[in-house]
């Protein structure tokens, strides 16, 4: 009988040679089917490797058991998109020298990247070196906001769990390794989690997580270029918008019982809503109401998303008291 899950790593291995050696031991000791890893040593020219343009991230596929091969869909600069299987492998990794302006416009293409994918599933796994408590970070850099508004616009849910630091140095420790994915797949994706105790000869630690297979009847019947949401602002219903945010306010938060995976798919659910009662879908050319969720179960807001860029919303009517 085929495994009902696969077993995915993620790391940085700040150029080091010995550091990808190891690597490579642990996905064969502890049956990993895929790996994401930033700051590879170098990328080998094998099928099972794929690189972006710099070769500052890479994807390794196992060639040890039966699992899918990496199909190439596209390289950038920071980035690599493939195929593995049922879903869209998206590598990461963005220097922390580097301004916030390169930072903004990097997250500019990779949402083209991600968008091109849909509907096919999508991962996104890497180092962006951006801290925000979104994803347990105790800090916030100015990095942090810009890719919390990112991963909103795509609809795109948190993977990270707890505060364990993922990369640790002598004079402290961060969370700069994150993981995102689309609704559908983060429903599948179980035992995410630092790996606090394991030897990486980096200053960075694995993180891993499991990565169930999609039931055959639910299988996307979504046309290509409509997985994620957008909004026709200009034909926005004023009193359905207000009647909608009122109800929203009103709505408890789901009760502390339910999977924290399936509270952030129900999380996102709401928040469309929202959009999806006050207006029709946008189509090309006009601006989109954008859901901009700051933290894991924070205070959330829209934005409007035009030619000029990101906008705040007018304001809504007041929380009930």
């Amino acid at each position: 009988m085929p495994a009902r899950h696969h077993i995915i790593l993620q790391g940085n291995l700040n150029h080091c040679a010995r550091a990808q050696d190891l690597l490579v031991q642990a996905m064969a000791e502890w049956g990993v089917a895929v790996a994401a890893v930033a700051e590879p040593y170098f990328v080998p020219p094998r099928g099972n490797w794929a690189g972006d343009r710099e070769e500052t991230v890479a994807i390794v596929a196992s060639t040890a058991g039966n699992f899918p091969p990496l199909v190439v869909k596209e390289r950038g600069s920071g980035f690599v998109a493939a195929r593995w299987g049922e879903v869209i492998l998206i590598g990461v990794y963005f220097s922390p020298n580097r301004s916030l302006a390169q930072f903004q416009a990097f997250l500019e293409t990779l949402e083209r990247a991600v968008r091109r994918a849909a509907p096919t599933p999508v991962l996104v796994l890497g180092d962006l070196n951006a801290k925000s408590a979104a994803w347990g970070s105790p800090v916030t850099n100015a990095r942090g906001p810009k890719l919390e508004d990112w991963a909103a616009a795509l609809g795109l849910v948190v993977l990270n769990r707890g505060h364990a630091n993922t990369c640790v140095r002598r004079n402290g420790g961060s969370i700069v390794d994150i993981t995102f994915a689309t609704p559908s797949l983060a429903a599948r994706v179980s035992g995410w989690q630092v790996l606090e105790d394991e030897e990486t000869l980096s200053d960075h630690k694995y993180i891993r997580m499991r990565v169930s297979h999609a039931p055959p009847t639910t299988a996307s019947n979504t046309a290509p270029g409509r997985g994620f949401p957008k909004w026709a602002l200009t034909r926005l219903d004023p009193e359905l918008a207000e009647e909608a945010a009122m109800v929203q306010a009103w709505c408890p938060p789901p009760p502390a019982t339910v999977d924290v995976e399936q509270r952030a798919v129900k999380f996102r659910e709401d928040l469309t809503a929202v959009c999806e009662r006050a207006m029709p879908r946008v189509r090309r050319g006009q601006e989109e109401c954008v859901l901009v969720d700051r933290g894991n179960w924070g205070p959330s807001h829209r934005q409007y998303r035009g030619p000029a860029g990101l906008r705040p919303m007018p304001p809504q009517a007041p929380h009930p008291k």
